[in-house]
């Protein structure tokens, strides 16, 4: 890519290498493998027109953004470059104009998850993640 991959990304590669499951089990979508980063990061950068005016007012994509989960062309991305937003979630959609979620990092919104894991059963707990509930066919909803 030209650039190293936030150390948060790189560090939780190295524990696994993206969700193989169809939907994923934590609220961003289902988390991509190396390989799928880098196919996606080449799409986006081959379709990405950075002269364009439309691009400049409202960004579609960044130039060191890196996907780390999504579906459909609808990506979350890493801020790798430097500046204001290093480090910071944010949500590129396929239609439509990019944003930053308010994540200083990922391994701050991985351990927000957790947490939100760990008290999924009390009643009392607040937390910046909603507590997931898991339907009676097994699968994680993360909104009410």
């Amino acid at each position: 890519m030209g650039f190293q991959l936030p150390s948060d990304l790189r560090e939780s590669l190295l524990c696994h290498d993206g969700d193989t499951s169809l939907l994923g089990v934590l609220p961003c979508q289902r988390l991509y493998s190396v390989a799928e980063i880098i196919e996606i990061r080449e799409m986006r950068m081959e379709i990405w027109e950075p002269d364009s005016a439309d691009q400049a007012e409202t960004p579609w994509w960044g130039t060191r953004w890196v996907p780390f989960a999504g579906s459909d062309g609808d990506e979350q991305f890493i801020e790798a470059g430097p500046g204001l937003w290093h480090n910071h979630l944010g949500d590129a959609g396929h239609a439509d104009q990019a944003y930053f979620l308010g994540w200083p990092s990922l391994g701050s919104w991985l351990h927000e998850t957790a947490e939100s894991m760990a008290h999924h059963d009390d009643e009392s707990w607040f937390g910046a993640v909603p507590r997931p509930k898991v339907d009676d066919k097994g699968r994680t909803e993360w909104w009410d």
